[in-house]
């Protein structure tokens, strides 16, 4: 049986210092889950988390760093808790050089005055700051957020290429998630406060860019391939059709042909009518549904109506339904997505 040997660790006057990247295995915590315990290890080779109930057989003595910090928390459950060593964390990092950092917590600062520093370790070999080299990131509110616990990372899907060096693809969706959520108010209210910006085509397409501009290069350009969306191998427009069907579609979108509408009824048959097009089109390699609500958002908002999108994708239930009513609507059958659009706009008192 491995014994395990508390780690002495790196301590000034004002900091101590915890770190995974000096043993070639470190036992980091120990979890109960229902009846089991299992143990937290950091392979220092392969710069993973291994996780078992078990002890590693082949080593004699592993050091530990679990009387340090000595974690309550159930690790697998990544909401509301505190960021633990191992975890695999986004973090806003803002420098010219990369908007995200993502990557696995190494190691802590603990200081005498409770501020905190966890050394993050980047997951991509092409991070601006070098391969292999922690950098220190302050624990602070709205900074840093966990994303696994970082067990079995090597099992996750690898991302698509990008921009913000994302290793793999729940990264990136996490990085779509947050940085629209940080740009789309104020991109939104351009728009309704600034009435000459045009509302047609040229919007859809700044839609796209401002969701995932910072991610992918090819955001805001139209698809240059055949697309084929779902587990159903529902086909989508050809590519070649793409340009001129967008300007085909949207050019009922200009604000003067928006002011012809007065009623909601009018409005939400004009939406009907623009998804099931957009849809069918699917002008971009992907983002296409986030794009279309996010126009539509605007389309309705230019006539003083709100667009509750979490009535379309606020809950897994919904997403169902709502790409149920699309797939209807594409096939010429509107009824299902009318009656989502009728709960979903509202006017604005």
């Amino acid at each position: 049986m491995t014994k395990l040997i508390p780690v002495s660790i790196g301590q000034n006057k004002k900091t101590t210092t915890v770190s995974l990247l000096i043993e070639p295995i470190t036992h980091i915590k120990k979890t109960i889950r229902g009846k089991m315990s299992y143990h937290y290890y950091w392979n220092n080779r392969t710069k993973e988390v291994i996780f078992g109930s078990g002890t590693l057989k082949t080593k004699e003595f592993i050091f530990s760093v679990a009387h340090i910090l000595r974690y309550k928390e159930s690790t697998e459950q990544i909401r509301n808790r505190d960021i633990q060593l191992g975890d695999s964390v986004g973090v806003l990092f803002n420098k010219k050089s990369s908007l995200l950092l993502f990557g696995s917590v190494v190691g802590v600062d603990l200081a005498v005055n409770n501020e905190k520093y966890f050394h993050i370790l980047p997951h991509h070999n092409d991070f601006p700051f070098g391969k292999e080299k922690s950098i220190k990131i302050k624990n602070e509110e709205d900074k840093i957020y966990i994303l696994s616990d970082g067990v079995n990372e090597r099992y996750e899907y690898l991302s698509t290429k990008n921009k913000i060096y994302a290793k793999y693809q729940y990264q990136l969706d996490w990085a779509e998630m947050i940085l629209s959520r940080v740009k789309v108010g104020k991109f939104i209210r351009e728009y309704i406060v600034n009435r000459a910006l045009p509302i047609g085509e040229l919007a859809f397409v700044e839609c796209h860019k401002m969701l995932f501009g910072n991610i992918y290069s090819w955001a805001g350009q139209y698809r240059k391939d055949v697309i084929v969306v779902g587990d159903r191998e529902r086909p989508t427009m050809e590519h070649y059709y793409v340009s001129q069907s967008m300007k085909a579609c949207l050019r009922t979108c200009n604000r003067n042909e928006m002011n012809k509408i007065s009623t909601k009824y009018e409005l939400v048959a004009k939406l009907v009518i623009i998804h099931r097009e957009l849809a069918w089109i699917h002008p971009f390699q992907d983002g296409n549904g986030r794009t279309i609500r996010l126009y539509l958002q605007i389309l309705c908002l230019s006539k003083g109506f709100d667009f509750n999108s979490e009535i379309l994708d606020g809950s897994v239930k919904n997403k169902r339904v709502y790409h149920y009513a699309v797939r209807r609507a594409i096939d010429g059958k509107s009824r299902n997505l009318t009656a989502l659009f009728n709960k979903a706009v509202s006017e604005i008192s």
